[in-house]
């Protein structure tokens, strides 16, 4: 267990790719797992375990969809396996190295977090470091280029957000009037 972890944090550290990671399934559904748990856990928008669930769900949902169409558009499907293992455990350590400062940020009042830089630093800091993150496993899922793993990730990363603000809008606009 340890050693997969190990994976995991060097994949973060970018010093290995998603083809080091076991093709197994049961690694795959044990991540997909503990991201949905951590998005859950990290759901500040929802008041409801209903509605964190299914928001998670979905999240979690879309990034495979577009995952699974970018390696088939790429020929590149047999990497399946390993590539959303490594986006799903990759994700589950940032989110929960991310907690602790959004759960800080969020306990502070409006006007405290105007002054709230160590905090908001931090998780602008660590969102970049993810899409950092992205990029890599891209770049080695696809055995391409760091310019078009960055397009894809971009890509990517508006899908997955343009599709949440459409199907959550309401939910969205709620916590943005609170």
């Amino acid at each position: 267990m340890n050693s997969i972890i190990l994976l995991f944090v060097d994949l973060i550290r970018l010093r290995r790719g998603p083809q080091d990671l076991p093709a197994s399934q049961n690694l795959l559904i044990a991540t997909g797992i503990m991201l949905v748990v951590t998005a859950v856990l990290g759901d500040h928008i929802n008041s409801d375990f209903t509605g964190r669930l299914v928001f998670a769900l979905t999240q979690v949902a879309i990034l495979t969809v577009t995952v699974w169409i970018v390696l088939s558009l790429n020929q590149k499907t047999e990497r399946a396996v390993q590539t959303l293992t490594a986006f799903y455990g990759t994700s589950t350590l940032i989110q929960l190295v991310v907690w602790p400062f959004r759960s800080w940020l969020l306990s502070l009042g409006e006007e405290a977090q105007e002054q709230a830089s160590v905090p908001l630093f931090a998780v602008v800091l660590l969102a970049i470091w993810s899409f950092v993150v992205m990029v890599h496993i891209y770049r080695h899922a696809l055995d391409t280029s760091r310019g078009k793993a960055i397009l894809v990730s971009i890509v990517t990363q508006l899908i997955v957000g343009m599709s949440m603000l459409t199907l959550f809008a309401n939910e969205l606009q709620q916590e943005l009037t609170k």
